[in-house]
């Protein structure tokens, strides 16, 4: 049994949280092949967990322990060689106190854990020996979710079901033996699909940009010096559940220098923000 003391800051200074959690977990899963151009995977995963916090300062304890199923399944298809073609299905929870375990309150302790339900197509493909194209389209459906209240940063309000739809494409490998590069895209929509006492249906979910992308090419001008630059842009999204703020889109620039002092011994300089572009990267309350 896992025992942790954590440290939090609220408000009301600092406070004392005593994290008890215990976790038990056992999976079957398989992989079978249907001749020579079809792969079957299938599999279950049970998982018991116990969690108990103690707020010394506030005098008050909550626990709470579920047991929860979890399935995956997937086929890959390989119609050519360098080709893959998969879809895939699986579930899994996140306890209402949160991956870090730390909180836990009369509110909290009474909900069953968020469930995910993950449906996705999507294409490997292997454009020379050294270059890896990817392509995938998803939809993450979300239940007993929350949210900050942008009210009350310290509050958590229930939002009730949201899905995410959107498209992923990755480019990643070596065009030439001196040339790399890494580039993809994400086109997404989050919306909350369940109305509640925090927001109507068809609201956006915070934090969520509609559009990012990203693009880092490295080249090595010598066997011992080489160069990176790299571009990522971010599209606006609303900073809480209410979709009052927003936060800008903004685009950044990025650079390295590699040096190869040794056979052994490699150093690097990396710049972020070489432009020195003003931007928020994310909102808190």
């Amino acid at each position: 049994v896992p025992l942790v003391t954590l440290r939090t800051t609220a408000n009301t200074g600092y406070r004392s949280i005593r994290t008890n959690a215990d976790a038990t977990a056992f999976y079957v899963q398989d992989q079978i092949s249907i001749g020579e151009h079809v792969d079957v995977i299938g599999g279950v995963r049970r998982d018991r967990f116990k969690l108990s916090i103690d707020d010394l300062v506030a005098g008050r304890s909550y626990s709470r322990t579920d047991t929860l199923w979890s399935p995956r399944l997937g086929v890959v298809l390989k119609p050519v060689q360098p080709v893959s073609i998969y879809a895939s299905y699986s579930r899994s929870f996140l306890p209402q106190s949160g991956d870090q375990f730390s909180s836990l309150d009369i509110t909290t302790a009474a909900l069953e854990p968020e469930k995910f339900d993950n449906y996705e197509v999507g294409l490997k493909w292997d454009v020379s020996p050294t270059l890896n194209l990817t392509a995938a389209v998803y939809q993450l459906d979300r239940t007993n979710t929350r949210a900050t209240d942008p009210n009350d940063a310290t509050r958590t309000v229930l939002t009730g079901a949201q899905r995410s739809k959107g498209l992923e494409l990755g480019l990643s490998g070596a065009i030439t033996p001196q040339w790399q590069i890494s580039a993809g895209y994400t086109l997404q929509d989050a919306k909350i699909r369940k109305t509640t006492s925090a927001a109507p249906a068809g609201r956006e979910v915070p934090l969520v940009p509609k559009q990012q992308a990203s693009l880092w090419t490295r080249y090595d001008f010598t066997p011992r010096l080489g160069g990176g630059v790299g571009v990522y842009h971010q599209s606006k999204s609303f900073t809480s559940v209410s979709n009052a703020a927003v936060l800008p889109a903004f685009t950044r620039v990025d650079a390295a220098a590699f040096f190869k002092l040794t056979p052994h011994i490699e150093a690097q300089i990396n710049v972020e923000n070489l432009l020195d572009s003003n931007y928020f990267s994310s909102a808190y309350n």
